[in-house]
C-alpha cells in the first residue's frame, strides 16, 4: 500500500497542473475586444510579401471561414484602386481550415488575382485572438492598435458602408428630408 498513495499524488498533482493550464491557454486566447491593445504581427500575403499590422492601420478586415470571405470579397469587387490604402486598412483571412494541398494549388492562386493584397494566416495562430462569428464578416476599427469598435456583418451592403463605399441608410433619409 505504500506504493499506491505516492502514485495517487502524482496523478492528482499532474491533474491539477493540466486543468490549471488549460484554463490558463482558454484565458490567453480570448478574442479580443473594445479596449483591449492588440500586438503588431506580421503575415504574408498571397504574393509571399511580408505584410504588417502596426500602429498605422486603422481597420482591420478579417474572414476565418469562406462565409465570410465572401461577403469581403463582394464588397470589395469593383472598389477603387487603394481603396484599403487610403482607409489605412488591412485585409487578413486565416485560411488553416483549407487543406494545405488546396490552398496551394487552387486557393492561394486565386487570391493573387484580386486586386488588393490580403495577409494570409496559414496556420492560424497569429490571428487566433481576432475577434470573429462563423459566417460574417468582421471589421476591427483600431487607434494606435487599440480596438475601438468591433463589428460582425452579414452582408455585402453592410460593408460597403463601412468602408465608405456606400451611403449610411440613414444618412440619406436625413438628405432627403433636408432637402423637402
Amino acid at each position: 500500500m505504500k506504493h499506491i498513495f505516492p502514485i495517487y499524488q502524482y496523478t492528482l498533482l499532474v491533474s491539477i497542473l493540466l486543468i490549471s493550464a488549460g484554463a490558463f491557454a482558454q484565458e490567453e486566447a480570448a478574442p479580443y475586444a473594445v479596449g483591449d491593445v492588440m500586438a503588431a504581427f506580421e503575415l504574408k500575403d498571397a504574393h509571399d510579401e511580408l505584410r504588417h499590422l502596426d500602429d498605422g492601420v486603422e481597420m482591420i478586415l478579417f474572414s476565418r471561414d469562406m462565409a465570410g470571405g465572401g461577403l469581403l470579397k463582394e464588397a470589395l469587387h469593383n472598389a477603387p484602386e487603394g481603396l484599403l490604402d487610403d482607409l489605412h486598412a488591412i485585409y487578413v483571412a486565416d485560411i488553416s481550415g483549407m487543406p494545405k494541398l488546396i490552398a496551394k494549388m487552387f486557393g492561394i492562386p486565386g487570391l493573387r488575382k484580386r486586386p488588393y493584397p490580403m495577409l494570409l494566416d496559414r496556420d492560424g495562430t497569429t490571428t487566433a485572438r481576432l475577434p470573429d462569428v462563423e459566417g460574417e464578416a468582421t471589421i476591427i476599427i483600431v487607434d494606435k492598435l487599440k480596438v475601438t469598435r468591433v463589428l460582425h456583418l452579414t452582408n455585402a451592403e453592410d460593408i460597403k458602408v463601412e468602408l465608405g463605399l456606400l451611403a449610411r441608410p440613414d444618412a440619406e433619409s436625413e438628405e432627403a428630408a433636408a432637402t423637402e
